[in-house]
């Protein structure tokens, strides 16, 4: 069975326009960052979007070639690894991304911060997962 290739590059292109927000803010300083809400906003709202779409092409891609239906959002990582399309520590981290997408989602009252601006040392993991996906098309 062969992907939706339209479905996939949308989400790919979305994730990009998210990634190059994300780039042009990784220069800022935590301190810079703690200060201005609107820089913290732009931030998690990309870290969401980022997230959200490697989400979405999982989730298509294992409903496509009728993969096992995920337990959730982290399971999506793990049943790509275990179908031999994502390397083991790449699925972890990735599973990990989607935890603190949920965080961001639903735990807004509760972020942190500091654990959100380290996020943005661990924006090559999408990046990754993209480079994966083209593989896959």
């Amino acid at each position: 069975m062969v992907v939706n290739r339209e479905i996939i590059q949308r989400r790919l292109s979305k994730l990009e326009q998210s990634l190059r927000k994300l780039r042009e803010l990784s220069g800022v300083s935590l301190d810079d960052y703690i200060k201005s809400e609107a820089i913290q906003d732009r931030i998690e709202r990309n870290l969401q979007i980022a997230a959200q779409a490697c989400i979405d092409i999982g989730s298509y891609v294992i409903a496509d070639r009728e993969y096992r239906t995920p337990s959730g959002y982290g399971d999506i990582f793990k049943i790509l690894h275990e179908e031999g399309l994502l390397p083991s520590e790449l699925a972890g981290a990735m599973k990990q991304a989607a935890g603190f997408r949920n965080i961001l989602v639903h735990d807004y009252l509760d972020v942190d911060p500091e654990i959100v601006y380290e996020s943005l040392s661990k924006v090559d993991d999408f990046r990754r997962f993209a480079e994966f996906v083209i593989t896959w098309l």
